[in-house]
């Protein structure tokens, strides 16, 4: 009885060989994938804008005689930075216009010019947005270019000058606005600007003397593009 028991086990454990290998043949251990981190785009040039303006000079010429033609329009172009929601920065230049006078009267001759550009780092506060418009204020500092040009030649004289004059000068600005922003990217820009150079040299032919200090007041129509 013994041996048929012994027999019969061992054939129990020979047939169950083959089922335990199908059972692990049917098991797949779990896989364990590490999360792979989320990916966040890096945002190049957030922050940054351009700018473009026009401009017009509102103020009286400064060599406001008869047969002076005035160049009141004028333009410029710079690039900014919000540093908040509400504060942003740019460095701009600008042509701001001048004066220019012509004679010929067939043997005298007179070319005469005055021209300004100016240069400058400027700071704003946009005060709040409602229904898309924004208003601002701001001021800057910087420098005017000044070029006076004086060619004439009076042969009957006879005579002939020949003048230049080139000068840099300290300059501060406030400014005040709204603008309008028409896309996520782009904002419609209508503001004043008052630039103010306290050395700036002129010729006052009213007097006549050599003055001191021009002020310019603009109205300016511009355009600014963020660079998202």
């Amino acid at each position: 009885m013994s041996q048929i028991f012994r027999v019969s086990a061992a054939c129990a454990a020979l047939a169950a060989v083959p089922a335990a290998q199908a059972l692990a043949a049917d098991y797949d251990p779990p896989i364990y994938v590490e999360e792979a981190p989320e990916y966040v785009p890096v945002e190049i040039g957030s922050g940054w804008y351009l700018r473009g303006d026009i401009s017009y000079s509102a103020a009286d010429p400064l060599y406001d005689l008869p047969g002076i033609a005035h160049r009141r329009f004028g333009a410029g172009v710079g690039f900014g930075y919000h540093l908040t929601d509400n504060f942003r920065t740019d460095v701009t230049l600008g042509y701001l216009g001048g004066d220019r006078f012509s004679y010929n009267d067939g043997t005298n001759t007179i070319d005469a010019s005055y021209t300004v550009w100016s240069g400058l780092v400027s700071g704003y506060y946009d005060i709040a947005t409602v229904v898309g418009i924004t208003p601002y204020v701001g001021a800057g500092v910087g420098l005017t270019y000044t070029r006076h040009e004086l060619d004439a030649n009076f042969p009957t004289v006879p005579a002939q000058i020949s003048f230049a004059d080139r000068s840099y000068d300290f300059a501060y600005a406030l400014m005040a606005g709204a603008s309008y922003k028409v896309s996520d990217n782009v904002s419609v820009d209508l503001g004043y600007q008052f630039l103010h150079t306290p050395d700036a040299k002129y010729f006052d032919a009213t007097t006549p003397a050599i003055r001191e200090g021009t002020k310019h007041h603009l109205v300016k129509l511009g355009v600014r593009y963020d660079l998202w």
